[in-house]
Formats: structure tokens, C-alpha cells, sequence
């Protein structure tokens, strides 16, 4: 092949990208005759990229958390484990990356999986951690919340991001330069989905609009809305509906290397203020009136208001004069986008889970430590 005929078949190839994509994996059980066909036929059309068997490993693991008392033998590393019959457990397929893996039978490797949790969340909360619905809208800040949240046992999400991975976004994003252009509610799922094949998750890779919105909240009704968009009259209402149907909404604002939680329990509520009354009738209506906004400055400062200027560190404040001139975006720092993710995934489990957490705005200052 030519070096023309490279640069023709790159450049039909980049001009055809698709920035969704396959974001749910296939579970297969070998038990079953249609599931070795199907298997068989990803083997034949050479779709299987990497094949992943360490249930031997799985078995010595989930051997011990079902039987604690035997890490005090002093032959227990003598004890061997085979990997598991190919018909047995599961072989969940990801065809994103063409990975192929072996994992224990689902009640097993949910057991395995969050053995970890054990003490610091009973058996109780985790079962109902488990059924519980958990909305996201806005997968930028949302993304490691969403994570934290399936790692510690969530099993039932709703993503909505309108929104692709873009290389601005790779300061803060937990991802690489190989999924540049894929949305990220799409991207997140498959993050999630790599930690848990079983979960569900409804994608909604158009974003909120006023025609989805009852579908992202009602059907069925959330439990909890982790609400991270940046746009301003989506913000608005988003919460007009959770007052409406009483659902509790969550927040987290970076500012710099701080934080700023909001949460505003509707459930208990729906008739509190927005944003704990932080929001001005004076912003609110700017917010609503947005389509006689003439600039990029103007636009970041209303950015500013939203969250209200007395509440951002100096530095920030100070990066809104430059939108536009010297800056290009409002700026964020990773390591607030992780205590983002952290600190939601604290508050909607609690809150999920029945504790007391009152409504409120809580600052954050991680420029205060050590001083």
C-alpha cells in the first residue's frame, strides 16, 4: 500500500467517526448453546481483542471472604485454585475495546466485588444502595461521581451529557486521548460497565431537554438527581421539576482547589428556594432573559452569579474578567473535579440510604489545610 492510499483510507476512516458508540457489554453463560454460537461467531470474525481469565484468582478471593477464619492457617498460601470451566460463570464482552472476560456467576462476583464495603456499609444499606435510581445530568463532574457511586455498589444510573471528550477536558477527565470524541455519558457507561456488567444504566446522549425530562426523572420516578450541567436554564429547570415531584438534588461547584455543595432536599421540602436561597430573582430572571446575552463575558458572569462571587476564591473570581481575553474557559483543577466526584458520592449514598442530611450550602477549603 501507497502512502496515498493510507492517507485516503485515514482520511474516509476520521471523517466517518461515530462519537456515540457500543457502550453496553454482552454477558454470555457458556451453559447455554446460543451463547457458545454467539461467542464463537465474535472468535471467527476476529472481534475478540484480548481474552481476560484470572477466576482462579476470583476463586482464592471470594474463598477467603466466605471463609475469614482460614488466613490464620499458616498453610493457607499453599492453598491452589483452578480457573473456572469455560461453561461456568460469565463471559461479559466489551466491544469497545474487544475485550473478552471471565468473571464468577453474578451473585458471587457482587459478593467478591464489594467484600471491601463490608462494616463501613452493612448488608442492609448495600442491598438498598442497589435499587436505587440515580440521575446524573452533566457527565463532566458527574463522570467520577458516577464511578465512586459504582464502585461503592450502585447499580441502577441514568446518565444525561449532550457533551464529547474533548482534549481541554483532559486536565480533569478520567480518560485518554484514544476516546477523544466520544460522548461522555456514553463514555461513562462504559467506565461503569467495567466495573459491573450487571448494572443499568439509561444513556441519554441528547442531553436534557424539555421533551425528556419527565422520561429522565419519572420513568421511573429517580431517587436522587446529581445535578453538574452547564446550562443555565436547564439548571433552573431541572429544579422546577424535582420540586414538583419532590426528588432531592445534589450539587458540587468547583472553585479552585475548594468545593461547594449544595443540597436541596425537595423530597422533604418542595417548597425551599432554589439553591438554598443563594439564587437571586435578579440572576434567575438574567438566566431566563439569556438569549439577550451579547458576549463571552457576559456569559461567564453570569456563570459567576449563579454560584455568587462572595463564595469563590480570589483566583477564580479574578479568571472570569479574562474569559474571552486571555482565557478560553472557565478553569478547573483535577484534583476538585476528583473531591467533586468524592464528596457526591458521600452525600447520595447517605441520603439514599435515610441519614439526616439537612439542606444547606457547604464549603469545602482545601486551601486552608495546614495553614
Amino acid at each position: 500500500m501507497n502512502i496515498q492510499n493510507l492517507f485516503s483510507l485515514l482520511e474516509k476512516e476520521r471523517n466517518s467517526k461515530n462519537t456515540l458508540g457500543n457502550s453496553t457489554p454482552v454477558v454470555y453463560d457458556l451453559s447455554k448453546n446460543k451463547d457458545v454460537g454467539k461467542v464463537k461467531s465474535l472468535l471467527q470474525k476476529k472481534l475478540v481483542w484480548k481474552i481476560v481469565d484470572d477466576t482462579d484468582e476470583q476463586k482464592r478471593e471470594f474463598y477467603f471472604v466466605q471463609n475469614p477464619k482460614a488466613l490464620n492457617s499458616v498453610n493457607r498460601g499453599n492453598k491452589k485454585f483452578k480457573k473456572l470451566p469455560i461453561n461456568s460463570g460469565r463471559w461479559v464482552y466489551y466491544p469497545w475495546s474487544g475485550s473478552l472476560v471471565h468473571i464468577l456467576e453474578p451473585n458471587d462476583y457482587k459478593s467478591l466485588r464489594t467484600s471491601r464495603n463490608k462494616f463501613l456499609i452493612t448488608e442492609k444499606e448495600q442491598k438498598r444502595y442497589e435499587k436505587s435510581e440515580i440521575a446524573f445530568a452533566g457527565l463532566n463532574v458527574g463522570n467520577p461521581a458516577a464511578v465512586s457511586i459504582a464502585l461503592e455498589g450502585g447499580e441502577a444510573m441514568r446518565f444525561a451529557d449532550n457533551d464529547v471528550l474533548s482534549v481541554s477536558n483532559l486536565n480533569r477527565f478520567r480518560s485518554g486521548i484514544q476516546d477523544l470524541g466520544i460522548n461522555k455519558a456514553m463514555l461513562t457507561a462504559r467506565q461503569v460497565y467495567e466495573i459491573n456488567p450487571f448494572v443499568e444504566i439509561n444513556v441519554f446522549a441528547s442531553g436534557i431537554n424539555s421533551g425528556n425530562i419527565q422520561k429522565f426523572i419519572l420513568n421511573p420516578k429517580v431517587d436522587i438527581i446529581v445535578e453538574e450541567m452547564d446550562h443555565l436554564p436547564l439548571k433552573l429547570e431541572i429544579r422546577k421539576f424535582a420540586k414538583r415531584h419532590r426528588v432531592p438534588v445534589v450539587m458540587v461547584t468547583g472553585n479552585g482547589e475548594n468545593v461547594i455543595l449544595d443540597i436541596e432536599r425537595y423530597d422533604r421540602n418542595p417548597k425551599m428556594a432554589m439553591l438554598n436561597n443563594k439564587l437571586s430573582k435578579n440572576v434567575q430572571d438574567r438566566i431566563v432573559d439569556g438569549e439577550h446575552i451579547q458576549s463571552v463575558q457576559e456569559f461567564a458572569g453570569l456563570c459567576r452569579d449563579f454560584i455568587g462571587k462572595k463564595y469563590l476564591t480570589k483566583r477564580l473570581n479574578a479568571s472570569f474578567e479574562q474569559i474571552g481575553e486571555s482565557l478560553a474557559a472557565i478553569p478547573q483543577l483535577a484534583e476538585a473535579s476528583f473531591l467533586r466526584g468524592a464528596v457526591l458520592s458521600n452525600v447520595v449514598r447517605r441520603i439514599i440510604l435515610g441519614e439526616n442530611i439537612k439542606s444547606g450550602r457547604y464549603i469545602i477549603k482545601m486551601d486552608q489545610l495546614g495553614l
